[in-house]
């Protein structure tokens, strides 16, 4: 199965270790639009419908095909933040993308291009 991540677990991100043994895809970005936000240590999307009046794009990101072993390490991993539905990418491909379950209660950072890099 196919896991499309844009933050801390891309190549060369801190968390990334949690993907050893699957296998990179493609880098690509989502077909449709969605309001990418800053945390800080690191990102969180929510879906336009989540959040109004935000400037949306599409998300930037890296394709890996994963194991069940690995989602469920991945799920645990993200924990209460987030839950996890499956997306069309631009490239034609369907993957599994991590949303916030909700808009955080503190200060962020609305990244307007999609693309995080800490």
């Amino acid at each position: 199965m196919y896991i499309f991540v844009y933050g801390t677990l891309k190549k060369g991100d801190p968390n990334h270790k949690l993907l050893k043994g699957s296998s990179f895809v493609c880098s690509t970005q989502t077909a449709g639009n969605y309001v990418m936000i800053d945390l800080g240590a690191f990102p969180g999307v929510l879906k336009p419908e989540d959040i109004s009046q935000m400037p949306v794009s599409a998300i930037m990101g890296e394709v890996y095909d994963i194991s069940e072993q690995t989602l469920k390490e991945l799920d645990y991993y993200e924990g209460d933040w987030y839950y996890r539905e499956k997306i069309r990418l631009k490239n034609g491909l369907s993957a599994l993308m991590y949303f916030l379950k909700k808009i955080p209660p503190l200060n962020y950072q609305i990244i307007t291009e999609g693309h995080w890099a800490k």
